[in-house]
C-alpha cells in the first residue's frame, strides 16, 4: 500500500477531529487488574477452534487459578474468533481483549466488521479492550499516521456509535516501538497502551531477565505520559535455539514466570501471559507461523501445564 507522509497525517488529523467532540481523547477507560493468557483461534493441527474448544480452554484456564479469567485474542474474523470465542466467554465467565488486525486495508476492514457483530450479537459485557495492530510499528509494515487513524476509527465505532466509553482502545507493539518518537501520533491515539516484551529475543541470560523486562518497562512508561501500560505479551520458551544468551528450557520458564509473571501479580499490572497452550497456530497479518513461538506456552498442547504458577 503505497502512502505520503502528508496524506496519512492528515488522514490521521481528520479522523481525530472526527471524534474529539466526544470524551475520548481527555478521558481514557481506565482498565482494572485482570491476567490472562494469548490464545490463538487454531488447534495445533491447524483447525479453527470451535465454540466447545474455546469453552474447554476457558475453563481449564479457570482451574489453574480463579485470578484467570481474561484471554487475549489476535483477530476477529480470522476462524471465525469472535463469533466462536464470545459465547464460550459468556458461558464460562471469561472476559475477552480483542486483537483487530491493521494490515491490510480489506483485512482491517474485516477485521472491524467482525467487531461490530459481536457487539451487535452479544453487547460487550464480554469486552474489556481493544488492540488495533499487532508489532505493526516493530514490523514497519504501516505507517503511524495510518495507524493512528485506525485506532479513531475503532474508538468511534465502539465508543460512540455503540456507546461503550469504557472500552480502552490501543495498539499492542515492541518497548522498543513505543519509545521511537516516529510514532507519537500512535501513542495519542491510543487510550491504553498495550507492550509487548520479551527479554529472550533481547539475548538476557535467565537470572537478568527480569531486570531487562523492567527496563522496557520503565522506558515505555517515560514516553508514554499518564497512558495506563498494559503487558500485551511476555514469556520465555521451553524448546527451540539459544537467543545470544538467552537458553529455552522449562527450567528457564519456571524462573521466568517465578520473577516477572509473579511480579505483575502482585504489583497488580494488567497482563497477558504469551501464550496459553503451546503448539497452537498463533498467525500474523502476513500468514507467517515462527516455529519458536510454539515453545511458549505455559502449557502443553494437551492442556496440562509445564511449570508451577503458584506466587
Amino acid at each position: 500500500m503505497k502512502f505520503s507522509i502528508a496524506s496519512a497525517f492528515m488522514a490521521a488529523m481528520m479522523a481525530a477531529k472526527a471524534v474529539t467532540a466526544a470524551p475520548l481523547e481527555a478521558r481514557a477507560p481506565k482498565v482494572p487488574y485482570l491476567s490472562g493468557f494469548n490464545l490463538g483461534a487454531n488447534k495445533p493441527n491447524g483447525d479453527c477452534k470451535s465454540t466447545q474448544d474455546w469453552t474447554d480452554e476457558f475453563n481449564k484456564i479457570k482451574s489453574w487459578n480463579p485470578e484467570f479469567t481474561t484471554v487475549k485474542l489476535f483477530s476477529t474474523a480470522d476462524c471465525w474468533a469472535l463469533a466462536n470465542a464470545v459465547p464460550a466467554a459468556k458461558a464460562t465467565g471469561f472476559k475477552i481483549w480483542v486483537g483487530v488486525w491493521a494490515i491490510d486495508k480489506v483485512k482491517f476492514g474485516n477485521e472491524k466488521a467482525a467487531l461490530e457483530q459481536a457487539i451487535k450479537d452479544h453487547g460487550t459485557d464480554w469486552l474489556v479492550g481493544i488492540n488495533v495492530g499487532s508489532e505493526s510499528l516493530y514490523r514497519k509494515e504501516i505507517h503511524p499516521g495510518i495507524l493512528a487513524e485506525q485506532i479513531w476509527d475503532v474508538k468511534g465505532m465502539v465508543q460512540i456509535a455503540y456507546g461503550a466509553s469504557q472500552i480502552p482502545v490501543g495498539s499492542a507493539d515492541t518497548w522498543t516501538s513505543w519509545v521511537d518518537g516516529a510514532n507519537v501520533d500512535v501513542v495519542k491515539a491510543c487510550d491504553v497502551i498495550i507492550m509487548n516484551a520479551f527479554p529472550y529475543w533481547q539475548g538476557a541470560q535467565i537470572d537478568g531477565a527480569q531486570a531487562v523486562f523492567q527496563t522496557a518497562i520503565d522506558n515505555t512508561k517515560a514516553v508514554i505520559g499518564d497512558k495506563q501500560l498494559i503487558i500485551g505479551e511476555t514469556g520465555w520458551p521451553t524448546g527451540g535455539p539459544d537467543f545470544g544468551a538467552a537458553h529455552p528450557s522449562v527450567e528457564n520458564l519456571q524462573k521466568y514466570y517465578k520473577s516477572t509473571g509473579c511480579s505483575l501479580r502482585a504489583s497488580k499490572t494488567p497482563h497477558f501471559w504469551f501464550s496459553g497452550f503451546a503448539d497452537e497456530c498463533v498467525v500474523d497479518e502476513s500468514n507467517r507461523q515462527s516455529e519458536i513461538e510454539k515453545n511458549f506456552g505455559i502449557a502443553t498442547s494437551d492442556r496440562n501445564l509445564k511449570i508451577d504458577i503458584s506466587c
